[in-house]
């Protein structure tokens, strides 16, 4: 009888057992519990959920009888580990799960057998067969790696071969379930089994017995079809080396099942509409495809006549485009037109304002050497009014009025009066120097052409003629 070791014994004490085991009481047996080959039933574990299992093995779960999870453990698993091994059947490495439990000596279980019992049977080879609980959410195909249980995206069933293209090559592959590919799931218990427990069939017929009452207790029900199972249950598995049983955590089941066989007689149907036409050089691989051959086909024998009356509805729809393309150009000839006379229109007005702006310029200069005499700087204040606005220049040329008007205040130019009581004309004798004579000019001219509307070259020399006479 193996006896466990001091590491061991430290191991089950410090984290499980509530009184202190000793090697003479405490019997520890190494268990084999799962690999990732493909089983019986045609599921392979992956690897991250096994890491999830031996987690869940090392943290303790129970040892059973038979999967009967209404009667009480009878051990627990307390060390766990995965080995990558050479296995000569398969011919490669695999990764297996070993669990390490134990069971107290002396204790008896219901039924009058003692654990004693048990351990006898287990060292005498009587009771050598174990099988793993667990559940998962993630059952996906290898075929085309969709949810196994979703038969509208995956139509393989477990076990069956099938035809598909790897890397360009048809080959042939089995399908099977990939259990676990996130990790998400559990290990509830691990069992002791009878031999016979191995034929799924048996492992079937040995729940059956216990199956009422264990409906009694829990909402997990058989499943005889994994195509029948809604995609969000929860599947519980219990198996064997060589069998294995499935429940779901509710009892409703689909139509998955006879939704494929109907798809499976479709096909057949299919295939031999594809036969018949192929000989009429139809051809075609499935329903999408033949309403496209039919369409196509129908269409290469229209009537020329139909053809012809199709090239003239294009024609007049390209007609009807030209049309509409021509109105948009002549739109756009009137709108260049429109736009090409008011931008001459601006023009002119543009050349008006800019003769104005110089007009004005020039009056500001001319009452600037009037108000200022020769000594003005009109270069360069000729300059500065080409820096000014309209307004800007104007307020100038009054400036330059008032300080003329300021300087020649009460000068003796005034205009004299007749016998007859009318103004005498004044001219160039009347001032008593030539600059005075041209400033008068100067005045009268800015007079004139603000009146008049006249530059000030033409106002300057209308006054000249006027007032350069001798006076009478």
């Amino acid at each position: 009888m193996p006896k466990p070791t001091e590491q061991q014994l430290q191991i089950i004490n410090s984290r499980f057992s509530q009184t202190a085991l000793t090697e003479d009481n405490c019997y520890v047996f190494p268990n084999l519990m799962i690999d990732n080959l493909p089983t019986s039933y045609f599921s392979i574990i992956q690897p991250a959920l096994l890491n999830t299992f031996m987690e869940d093995v090392k943290s303790g779960v129970a040892l059973l009888l038979v999967h009967n999870n209404r009667k009480l453990p009878i051990g627990r698993s307390f060390d766990a580990r995965i080995k990558s091994e050479y296995v000569p059947d398969g011919n490669r490495e695999v990764l297996t799960l070993y669990g390490d439990f134990y069971v107290p000596l002396g204790i008896t279980v219901e039924g009058g057998v003692t654990t004693d019992d048990i351990v006898k049977g287990i060292d005498t080879g009587i009771n050598f067969a174990t099988s793993i609980g667990f559940n998962a959410d993630d059952w996906k195909c290898s075929i085309c790696g969709n949810d196994i249980r979703d038969y509208y995206a995956c139509p393989h069933i477990p076990g069956r071969k099938y035809a598909v293209e790897r890397e360009g090559n048809d080959v042939v592959e089995t399908c099977y379930v990939l259990v676990g590919e996130n990790g998400a799931g559990g290990l509830l218990e691990d069992s002791l089994v009878y031999a016979g427990a191995c034929d799924r069939a048996g492992v079937i017929r040995n729940f059956s017995a216990d199956v009422t009452d264990f409906r009694e207790s829990s909402k997990l029900q058989v499943i005889d079809d994994i195509k029948n199972v809604p995609v969000e249950s929860l599947i519980t598995q219990y198996y064997t080396k060589n069998g294995s049983v499935l429940f779901a955590d509710t009892h409703e089941r689909t139509c998955g099942t006879d939704y494929l066989k109907k798809r499976s007689e479709d096909q057949v149907l299919l295939e031999k509409v594809i036969d018949v036409l192929g000989k009429f050089d139809i051809k075609f691989a499935d329903e999408s495809e033949l309403e496209t051959v039919l369409s196509e086909s129908f269409a290469a024998n229209q009537d020329k006549a139909n053809e012809l009356e199709e090239a003239s509805i294009k024609v007049g729809s390209l007609t009807e485009e030209l049309q509409k393309a021509n109105d948009e150009i002549t739109l756009k000839d009137e709108t260049i037109k429109e736009l090409t006379e008011k931008n001459e229109e601006l023009s002119e007005k543009a050349g008006l304002a800019e003769t104005y702006r110089k007009d004005l310029i020039e009056q500001a200069l001319s009452a600037g050497v009037r108000s200022q005499g020769n000594a003005f700087p009109s270069e360069m204040f000729g300059k500065f009014l080409g820096t000014l606005s309209v307004d800007e220049i104007k307020t100038v040329i009054e400036k330059f009025k008032a300080e003329f008007a300021s300087k020649f205040d009460g000068a003796g130019f005034a205009n004299e009066m007749n016998n007859d009581g009318k103004e005498k004309e004044l001219g160039r004798d009347n001032f008593e120097t030539e600059a005075e004579f041209r400033d008068f000019i100067a005045d009268k001219a800015v007079e004139y052409a603000s009146e008049n509307g006249v530059t000030i070259t033409e106002a300057t020399k209308s006054m000249y003629e006027k007032y350069g006479k001798e006076s009478e």
